[in-house]
């Protein structure tokens, strides 16, 4: 029962670990406890996992996802309440949050990326084998706003492990005495 949740931390607590990895966790999670014999159980577990979710962000989450060139839409394909405009107002309201402007052609630069154009190609993307802040961060120059809400989203980091790693080694090197 313990497998999924250490397979998960392991990726989670990995230095370099994306806000999109953390909704294939809850849906691997998801998925495990709907497949569950214990019915009762996994009832309370889903219940607890959807109180999870309702607490976080969503959008951000989402729009990491979305922003993956690999995956696009074919993650909320199945949703009929999720589509490319649907994300076009929280693009628009993270984009005046942390730049401080008005936004004057990231829904442009978004259809540009949902039509596939250049540099938001897949052929563009491959070139960077599979490291996506490096892709955002060369496309960037491509664009004017949506690059940098990439970027920042992308930027986000999920998990402290790494810090926490470190103050474990400096243990080893210097006492508190």
């Amino acid at each position: 029962m313990l497998y999924p949740y250490c397979k998960l931390l392991n990726i989670l607590q990995q230095d370099k670990a994306w806000l999109f990895q953390v909704i294939h966790s809850l849906a691997y999670l998801v998925q495990f406890w709907n497949n569950h014999e214990n019915t009762q159980l996994a009832a309370k577990i889903l219940f607890r996992l959807e109180k999870r979710w309702n607490d976080w962000e969503q959008p951000l989450l989402l729009l990491s996802c979305l922003l993956h060139p690999e995956y696009r839409m074919k993650q909320f394909k199945d949703n009929l309440d999720i589509n490319y405009t649907t994300f076009n107002k929280w693009l628009i309201y993270y984009y005046q949050a942390w730049s401080e402007k008005e936004s004057a052609c990231i829904l442009c630069e978004f259809n540009d990326f949902c039509l596939k154009k250049y540099p938001f190609d897949n052929n563009t993307y491959k070139q960077f084998n599979g490291n996506i802040w490096r892709y955002w961060y060369y496309a960037k120059d491509s664009t004017n706003e949506l690059g940098f809400v990439a970027c920042r989203l992308l930027g986000i980091c999920v998990t402290a492990a790494s810090v926490e790693r470190l103050w474990s080694c400096m243990g080893f090197l210097q006492s508190n005495r």
